[in-house]
C-alpha cells in the first residue's frame, strides 16, 4: 500500500467519501462538500465566462482591431439594462436576438439530426452486395430488420385506420421494438453510471490509498 501524500488527492478522496455518505443518510459532512462542489462549479463558470469575454471581446477589439465585435458587445451590455426599471425595455432587443438565433439553431439541429438523418439512415439497400457482387447475408439481415422495425413503429402511431389484421400485427411488432429500444437505452444509462462509480472507486483505491 502506497498512500498518496498529495494534499489535493486527499481532499478528493475525502470529498468522494463524504458524497457517498449520502447513501446512508444526509449528514453535515455531505452538505459541506455539496456546498463546496456547487461553489467550485459556480466559480469555475465565472472564470470561463470571464475568459470568453477577454478572448472573444477584448482581444479582437483592442489587440486585433476587429471592430465588428462592437455589435455583440453592445447587445450584451444592453442585457444589463434589466436592472434599471426606467430602461429595462432595452434588454428586450438583445433577448429577442438571442431567442431568434437560438430558435433557428435548435430547429436546424433537431430537423437535421432527428428527421433528415434518420430518414437517410433508413433509406438503405435491403440487399447489400460486396465489390464482387456477392450478397452479404449478415448485413442484409441487419438492413431488413432496420427497415421492418422503422415501418412497424410508424405503423403503431398510424391512427387513420382501425388497427386490425395485418395493421394490428405490424403495430404490435412496433410496440415490442420500442420496448426493446427503451430497455437498451436504460441499460446504457445504467452502464454509464456504473462507469462513473468505477472511476471514483479507482481514484479512491488507486490514486489515494494506493491499493490498486
Amino acid at each position: 500500500m502506497n498512500i498518496s501524500g498529495n494534499l489535493w488527492i486527499w481532499f478528493m478522496g475525502l470529498g468522494m467519501l463524504a458524497i457517498f455518505s449520502f447513501i446512508y443518510k444526509e449528514n453535515p459532512l455531505y452538505r459541506l462538500f455539496e456546498h463546496i462542489y456547487v461553489g467550485a462549479g459556480a466559480g469555475y463558470a465565472i472564470g470561463i465566462n470571464w475568459g470568453n469575454i477577454y478572448d472573444r471581446g477584448w482581444v479582437p477589439l483592442v489587440e486585433k482591431g476587429q471592430y465588428s465585435v462592437i455589435i455583440p458587445i453592445f447587445l450584451g451590455l444592453m442585457l444589463f439594462t434589466r436592472f434599471f426599471k426606467s430602461v429595462a425595455w432595452v434588454s428586450r432587443w438583445s433577448m429577442s436576438f438571442l431567442v431568434g438565433i437560438g430558435t433557428g439553431t435548435a430547429i436546424y439541429g433537431v430537423v437535421n439530426s432527428q428527421l433528415v438523418a434518420q430518414v437517410r439512415a433508413t433509406m438503405i439497400n435491403v440487399i447489400a452486395k460486396d465489390t464482387a457482387g456477392a450478397i452479404l447475408l449478415p448485413k442484409t439481415l441487419n438492413n431488413i430488420f432496420l427497415v421492418v422495425s422503422v415501418l412497424s413503429i410508424l405503423l403503431y402511431f398510424f391512427f387513420s385506420v382501425e388497427q386490425k389484421g395485418p395493421v394490428k400485427t405490424g403495430a404490435t411488432l412496433g410496440r415490442w421494438v420500442m420496448m426493446v429500444t427503451f430497455g437498451v437505452s436504460f441499460g446504457n444509462v445504467v452502464m454509464g453510471r456504473i462507469s462513473l462509480l468505477l472511476g471514483s472507486l479507482e481514484d479512491i483505491l488507486g490514486k489515494w490509498l494506493g491499493i490498486l
